[in-house]
């Protein structure tokens, strides 16, 4: 079936699956029953013209971009009254659902979520894409694969606007607080504070307030992590994606190759659609 010429009428609306500031997401089945998780604007989010941009940029990249990491979008359209954007439906929620539940992960688990999403943010780096809101609400579950999802801050090759700050403070690198610019080292920096929490438990950096939290993304160095046998190679990538200076994080590329015992990392799809990622398995049994 070619779901792209779908409009939203064609999709039977099951149940609601949440209600956000900026839309409504339905479980909902395609005529020939696939399953999606259907996005439905609110209506001050459509009349509103940044609003509306940020909601057709998700509907384009998520139907133009395919990475078994990413949020795979079916059908969508990007104005109007009757604007959706029907996406894959992921049935474990969200990293960050998980999370709230009180789910803890092992430093395997940890790290296969961890590789998933530089390995979808390396495909959309070398689109020219800046993903700029990485964090675990965006992180999108099912069984034991992550992909990263919401693409309506993201920052394109394409795009001109003037600088916005984009993205949640508790992931934000110090550029960003700074007034400067996102590249691909911010997205990284998000990925490492998301990395220290499934790993640790908790988050790096905290504050009661939005100046104490950014000052603490500023300041501090961030806590070491716990003693889960990591290799040192291994420990020392992921606290430099902590690094103030962009310039002296891991890059994600290096990051997966130390991940896969320093093999050549495949990013793009293979032919069976899925990742070339075969470390996690092996990386507690090799010596360091």
């Amino acid at each position: 079936m070619n779901y792209r010429e779908l409009g939203r009428d064609d999709f039977k609306l099951q149940m609601l699956l949440g209600m956000g500031k900026t839309a409504q997401v339905y479980l909902a089945h395609a005529p020939d029953g696939l399953e999606v998780a259907l996005k439905l604007p609110r209506k001050e989010i459509r009349e509103d013209e940044r609003l509306s941009q940020m909601f057709a940029q998700e509907v384009r990249l998520s139907l133009g971009l395919r990475h078994p990491n990413l949020l795979r979008g079916f059908a969508g359209k990007p104005f109007g009254d009757r604007a959706f954007v029907a996406l894959e439906y992921m049935s474990d929620g969200t990293l960050d659902g998980l999370i709230r539940k009180g789910q803890r992960f092992g430093p395997e688990e940890a790290l296969s979520y961890v590789s998933q999403i530089a390995a979808a943010l390396l495909y959309l780096h070398g689109r020219g894409i800046i993903h700029q809101d990485v964090k675990p609400a965006n992180v999108f579950m099912k069984g034991s694969v992550a992909k990263l999802g919401d693409f309506g801050v993201a920052r394109t090759k394409d795009d001109h606007k003037p600088f916005e700050r984009a993205g949640s403070p508790f992931y934000m690198a110090p550029e960003l607080f700074r007034g400067q610019q996102a590249t691909p080292a911010s997205d990284a920096y998000s990925l490492g504070v998301l990395a220290h929490e499934l790993l640790a438990g908790k988050r790096p950096f905290y504050g009661d307030t939005f100046d104490a939290l950014m000052a603490a993304h500023l300041t501090q160095a961030p806590p070491p992590l716990p003693n889960l046998g990591l290799p040192p190679k291994l420990r020392q990538r992921l606290r430099s994606l902590l690094a103030k200076d962009p310039d002296q994080r891991t890059p994600l590329d290096r990051l997966l190759r130390t991940l896969s015992g320093e093999q050549t990392v495949e990013i793009a799809p293979t032919a069976s659609g899925a990742a070339a990622l075969p470390w996690y398995k092996r990386i507690f049994r090799r010596k360091t």
